[in-house]
């Protein structure tokens, strides 16, 4: 129940009880309890609106049935004026134009009881004039009331995809952190092994030690530069932390192959001189090209795609593009991957962009920044 629809039935509630004392309005055993109840019954218009608009008409029936003519009081017609309009504007359309119906018809009743009593007199013109009047609010209220429906209810869409959008990337940071946890437990454990190789070299062959002690130094640094983005995100649960190591962009071209066996024609072309990379920025990349290649088994339909890995001085850029139908025309159509996509790239720092072709087909591009080692 609405602060507005409570003030308007008290308005129009003494409103009645006015008329009913200046009109000296009889019988007032009757009169008075109807018009308590029409006004009354106001402040539920929105919630029941089709109930309301009974409740209005059963009061003037009533009340012409007594003796009471209709011509004596303006606030009652009022009261039909916004029943109408709630009727039409919040009503589904069926119900709408049922009551509308009702509402004429109960209107014609009223009139026909005041003519057999002799209470008041009507002419011809009159019956649907006066019809005419009070359904045009309720015909108005069904055309702007669809509007306003569809408005609230692209509103709400539009609310509940940003609530999706907000969980995905939360989804998603989590995820990164958890593959992190696991990138940086594997470093710590291949520089424990090369730790041990360099004790055990210095021992035989002090010489040949610095190979593992390079090793470890160059591994510790790579481990500290995902620490660094990891303590950076926030996770919800405290995973435990794995120690296989994540899959990288040398795995591309099995993920490739594999979707290949699904259906998909996929090519993989490597641009510039691949080289090693930090290990969060090939794991990045490899999801991104897997995420990629998913939506276009979903989404393309027979179609083939192209992988493309290109090394440049300071980044790794990759892109994926399909030649299919392109039914994916945004993040919403796409359910969370891009979302996601969008996310990972985001934490490296990198950009990202995704959308149909011109020629046809989608296409996903995501550029990783890579650091210069130190």
């Amino acid at each position: 129940m609405k602060r507005l629809d409570v003030a308007l039935a008290a308005v129009l509630t003494v409103w009645m009880l006015g008329e009913v004392w200046a009109e000296h309005l009889h019988p007032a055993w009757v009169v008075v309890p109807t018009s308590l109840a029409a006004g009354a019954s106001l402040a539920w218009r929105r919630r029941s609106p089709l109930a309301v608009l009974v409740v209005l008409l059963s009061a003037m029936t009533v009340q012409a049935s007594s003796g009471t003519t209709l011509h004596s009081a303006v606030s009652p017609v009022v009261a039909l004026l916004v029943g109408s309009w709630t009727v039409g504007a919040y009503e589904r359309r069926d119900r709408a134009i049922f009551g509308l119906a009702l509402l004429v018809a109960g209107i014609w009743l009223a009139m026909g009881i005041d003519v057999a009593r002799g209470t008041d007199q009507y002419q011809g013109t009159d019956f649907p004039w006066i019809a005419g009047l009070l359904a045009a609010p309720g015909i108005l209220g069904i055309v702007f009331g669809a509007r306003t429906r569809m408005l609230h209810a692209a509103e709400a869409r539009a609310r509940e995809l940003e609530v999706e959008r907000r969980e995905a990337v939360a989804a998603e940071r989590s995820r990164i952190a958890r593959e992190l946890h696991d990138v940086i437990a594997h470093s710590v454990a291949v520089m424990t092994v090369q730790a041990g190789a360099a004790e055990e070299m210095l021992k035989v062959d002090p010489s040949r030690a610095a190979e593992p002690v390079r090793a470890v130094q160059e591994t510790g640094r790579q481990a500290l530069v995902e620490m660094k983005r990891l303590v950076a995100m926030l996770r919800e649960h405290d995973d435990e932390l794995g120690l296989e190591p994540q899959p990288g962009v040398a795995d591309v071209e099995r993920l490739v192959a594999q979707v290949r066996e699904a259906g998909l024609a996929v090519e993989l072309r490597v641009e510039g001189e691949p080289r090693a990379l930090p290990i969060g920025v090939e794991l990045s990349a490899y999801r991104v090209v897997q995420e990629a290649l998913t939506n276009a088994l979903k989404h393309a339909g027979a179609a083939s795609a192209v992988v493309t890995l290109r090394y440049g001085t300071d980044d790794l850029e990759v892109e994926v593009a399909d030649d299919g139908r392109g039914g994916v025309g945004g993040e919403a159509d796409a359910g969370h991957g891009l979302v996601g996509m969008r996310e990972r790239v985001g934490v490296f720092g990198g950009t990202f962009a995704a959308g149909p072709r011109a020629s046809g087909g989608f296409a996903v591009q995501a550029r990783l920044p890579v650091e210069a080692p130190a």
